[in-house]
C-alpha cells in the first residue's frame, strides 16, 4: 500500500487526534497517555498553520497512520528553535516512515530558519534514538527517573540538531 507524507491540513484533525490517541495510550513513546480533546487538537493544527511550522502526516487509505512535526519556540531568544513530536501506528513501524517523515520536517524547518531542532525520548525507545541519530541529533543530556508511570521510572534523553545560521 502506498504511503503519501504530506502537510497537514485542518481537515485532518481527527485523524490525526485518532492517531496521536492510539501511539499515547501505548504509554510507552508520548508524554500523554491518551489524546487530547478535539478542540486541543484543532488549535494545534491552526496554530501551526497560523506560523507555517512543519507538520507532515503519512496517510495510507485515507487514514493517518503517523505524524511529525516541529513547534517552533515563541519566547524572545528561543524563536530560532523549534521541538520535534511524532508517532506511527504499531503496524506502520519499521517501514522507514517515521524517516520520511521526520526528513520532511526537518527540510521545512531548515526552509523557514530554525536552526535547532529538540526533542526528548525515552531512553527504553532504542529505535526512535537510533532514528534520531541517523537523521544528525546528538545527545545533549539525561533526565533521571524523569517519567514514573505505572510505578516505573524512565529516563529522559534531550537530543538536538543544529544547521547554522542563515546568515553564515
Amino acid at each position: 500500500m502506498s504511503v503519501e507524507i504530506r502537510p497537514i491540513r485542518l481537515e485532518d484533525a481527527a485523524g490525526q487526534n485518532a492517531c496521536v490517541d492510539v501511539v499515547a495510550r501505548e504509554r510507552r513513546y508520548l508524554g500523554l497517555i491518551q489524546a487530547p480533546a478535539m478542540a486541543d487538537t484543532v488549535k494545534f493544527i491552526e496554530f501551526i498553520l497560523k506560523h507555517d511550522w512543519p507538520l507532515f502526516v503519512a496517510e495510507a487509505d485515507s487514514k493517518i497512520v503517523g505524524w511529525c512535526d516541529i513547534a517552533g519556540m515563541t519566547r524572545p531568544g528561543t524563536t530560532h528553535c523549534g521541538v520535534l513530536g511524532m508517532g506511527l501506528l504499531p503496524d506502520w513501524r519499521g517501514q522507514r516512515l517515521g524517516a520520511r517523515l521526520a526528513e520532511a520536517a526537518l527540510a521545512k524547518a531548515t526552509a523557514i530558519g530554525l536552526e535547532r531542532v529538540q526533542l526528548e525520548v525515552y531512553a527504553d525507545n532504542a529505535p526512535a534514538i537510533a532514528l534520531y541519530e541517523r537523521l544528525g541529533f546528538v545527545l545533549e543530556g539525561k533526565r533521571h527517573r524523569a517519567r514514573k508511570l505505572d510505578g516505573v521510572y524512565t529516563d529522559v534523553l534531550m537530543m538536538a540538531r543544529l544547521t547554522p545560521p542563515k546568515d553564515q
